[in-house]
Parts: structure tokens; C-alpha cells; sequence
């Protein structure tokens, strides 16, 4: 310890450094980093965990459960801490802490993915024990004589260069009454339509087998409903697949708003299929009005089971006939207001056309024209008369 010397040279008395520096701490409130414990823990720093093994002590626990517990979590976080930042005082990067492997091996949060279902490729490929190898994207055209890409645009090997493909050999057996050119871009489209074709069922045969793993087995055919009642190993069969892919081609047909109604029809594409239309009951059968009734009456009186006799003489009161034929009067005396009203709202002094069977018959516009005339001449002659 360092000690204080008067200026006459006597010993004075000394002063202990440590024990300042340790009521200081004390007096400031914030506890040490140093530990007064056996550092007992057991450590998975790559899951930042600690377990202390050793016993409670009871008397403490008693005597003040929160302040003892809150002590003892206190002292582990900081051994805990210690522990981490003497791993960061070990590494050359002192930015990050580089944690260790976790050595406790906890269980997963979810549940482990289902099997990805295999496509007629992968079944084919394990079947035949081919091996998928990665190849080199770039490889060497031997026409260009430099790398090209293995696939996608200036690929190596092309065969479809126009500079290359501009003569086509004729065969022995051609008649030359057809274009090769057209024969051939008609031969790739079918090529590209197979393939798409093929894609969209393995497709569909997956995306069913992926959906329907789990489900109960039963049922009727696969083409009534693409959620049917069917497992994977209903597919089996050609003629389960065939009636799945029918089903799978009219849901789709229909899946569109207009429901496949402006949707252009794709080569070899079946018909789309005319749904059925819901059948109604007429409003002047007597055998459909009663029905209807009948069924009003039941579902009446599942929701007013109290009430039900009530509303059964109600409804045996109601007579279908009468209220049509009331119904007919109304509309009728309608049309007949609606009919007086028209011609009254006609034009005042334009004489309606007489009836067939009257006087002038089938010269109605002829009598007017002749009556006007005479009119005209009767009155030019009272104007002369005046002067």
C-alpha cells in the first residue's frame, strides 16, 4: 500500500487504495462485476444459457423470497456475462461475439416438413438409379469456335441459326407439295404444346398427391370434385388418372369470372360441359304452389316449434286461386286507367278514325280531306258576303 510521508521524513500513516476504490463502489449503487460466488454454473454459451446446481438456502428464502431470488439471478447473469466477454477478449474482431456451437439439443418449434412428393422424372430416375449431375453453365460451340451458354439466349450448338437453316435437303420420299420450312415450325409448336401439356399434369398429379395424404380413403370417381375423397395411392391406376384429369380440366375450364366463357380454346382441349340449370317450381301449378307451401310451413315451424299449429291453419287458409285471380282484376284495371289516361293527354281537335262497319268505311282520311274542303269554301264564301 502507498503511504503518506511528512516533509520531515517521519512514517505517517497509510492509506489503503483498495478499500476507497471498494466504498466507492458500494456508496455508488451499481454493484461489481466480480462475483462473491463459487462460479459452480453450467454453461451453453451457444444457446446463452446458464444453470446453477447448487441449493437454495431456506433461511433466506423465508426470511425474503424476491430480494434472495433476485440476488441469485443477478450473480448467474453476471457470471454468465463474464463468461461472454472473455470470449470476445480471445478474438481478434472485437465488434461481434462469435458464439460457440450450442451443446443442449432442444426440440424443433414446428413439425418436420412432409416429403415433397416425386415428379414422373425423379419416379423414373431412382427406378433407374441415374444420378443428377451439375454441369458448367458455359460450354464450347464448335461452330462460333468460342464459350457459349449451355441454355437461354446465344447458347452454344444452335440449331435453329437462320444463317445455317436456310436450305432444307429434300427426302427421297417427299412429294414437294408442302413447304419444309412450314413443316418444320409446325412439328416445334407440337413439341412445345406436348410439353407444356405434360408439365401441367405432372403438375396437377403432384399438387394432388401433396393435398391428399392424409385424407380418408372412399368415395366415388376422382373426376367429381378436385378436393374428392381420395388418397395418393388411388392414383395408381390409368383409369383413376384419366378421370382426375377430366375433373382437374373442368374445374379449370370454369374457374375464370365469365366461367370459361371468353377463354380461348387450346388445341386438343375437350368441350367445355354445359352445367345444369336450377329447376323452379311454377307460381300457377297447383301441385308446385302446395310444395312451396308445404315446405314453408316446415321450415316455419322448425323455427317457431311453439306456434307451429298456428301457422299450419294459416297456412291451409291462404286460397292460391283467389289471391292469382285478385291479382289478374288489378293488373287489369291498371291497363285500363293507364289506357284513359293516354287519351286524354292527346291533342285537342284531332278526330279520332271511324270504326270499321260505320259510315265511311275504309275511306276515313279521304272524308276528312273532303269535309276540310267544303268547310274551306263555306267559309270563303261568308267572307265575301261580309265585304
Amino acid at each position: 500500500s502507498p503511504c503518506m510521508a511528512d516533509t520531515a521524513g517521519a512514517p505517517g500513516p497509510s492509506l489503503d487504495v483498495r478499500s476507497l476504490l471498494a466504498q466507492s463502489a458500494a456508496s455508488g449503487g451499481r454493484p461489481s462485476t466480480q462475483v462473491d460466488k463459487e462460479d459452480d454454473l453450467t454453461y451453453d454459451l451457444g444457446h446463452l444459457c446458464a444453470s446453477d446446481p447448487s441449493p437454495l438456502d431456506e433461511a433466506a428464502l423465508k426470511e425474503d423470497a424476491s430480494a434472495y431470488l433476485l440476488r441469485i439471478a443477478r450473480d448467474n447473469a453476471q457470471l454468465l456475462t463474464n463468461r461472454l466477454y472473455g470470449i470476445l477478449a480471445s478474438q481478434p474482431n472485437k465488434s461481434a461475439i462469435k458464439l460457440p456451437e450450442p451443446t443442449t439439443a432442444l426440440p424443433r418449434e414446428k413439425p418436420l416438413p412432409k416429403p415433397k412428393p416425386l415428379t414422373r422424372w425423379e419416379k423414373f430416375a431412382a427406378e433407374k438409379g441415374i444420378v443428377k449431375k451439375k454441369r458448367s453453365k458455359m460450354v464450347w460451340d464448335e461452330t462460333a469456335q468460342r464459350w457459349a451458354p449451355r441454355f437461354g439466349y446465344g447458347k452454344a450448338n444452335r440449331q435453329e441459326d437462320p444463317m445455317a437453316s436456310w436450305l432444307i435437303p429434300a427426302k427421297p420420299g417427299d412429294d414437294g407439295s408442302t413447304d419444309p420450312f412450314e413443316e418444320h415450325a409446325t412439328r416445334k409448336r407440337d413439341a412445345r404444346s406436348k410439353q407444356k401439356r405434360q408439365e401441367e399434369r405432372n403438375r396437377l398429379e403432384a399438387a394432388h398427391a401433396a393435398g391428399l395424404t392424409g385424407r380418408r380413403k372412399g368415395a366415388a370417381a376422382a373426376g367429381n370434385s378436385l378436393g374428392g375423397s381420395l388418397i395418393a395411392g388411388d392414383l395408381t391406376s390409368r383409369a383413376d388418372k384419366a378421370d382426375y384429369l377430366k375433373g382437374a380440366m373442368r374445374a379449370s375450364q370454369v374457374s375464370t369470372a365469365s366461367l370459361g366463357r371468353f377463354d380461348r380454346q387450346l388445341e386438343k382441349e375437350p368441350s367445355k360441359g354445359r352445367g345444369v340449370r336450377k329447376q323452379y317450381g311454377s307460381a300457377t301449378v297447383a301441385a308446385d304452389v302446395h310444395a312451396d307451401t308445404k315446405r314453408t310451413v316446415s321450415v316455419v315451424s322448425k323455427i317457431f316449434p311453439e306456434d307451429s299449429a298456428r301457422t299450419k291453419v294459416r297456412a291451409r287458409a291462404v286460397d292460391a286461386g283467389k289471391a292469382s285471380k285478385v291479382a289478374r282484376m288489378e293488373e287489369e284495371s291498371a291497363n285500363r286507367k293507364a289506357k284513359v289516361a293516354k287519351a286524354g293527354s292527346a291533342r285537342p281537335g284531332k278526330k279520332a278514325r271511324p270504326a270499321p262497319g260505320g259510315g265511311g268505311v275504309g275511306k276515313g282520311k279521304a272524308t276528312f280531306k273532303v269535309k276540310s274542303k267544303a268547310a274551306a269554301k263555306q267559309s270563303s264564301k261568308q267572307g265575301k258576303k261580309k265585304k
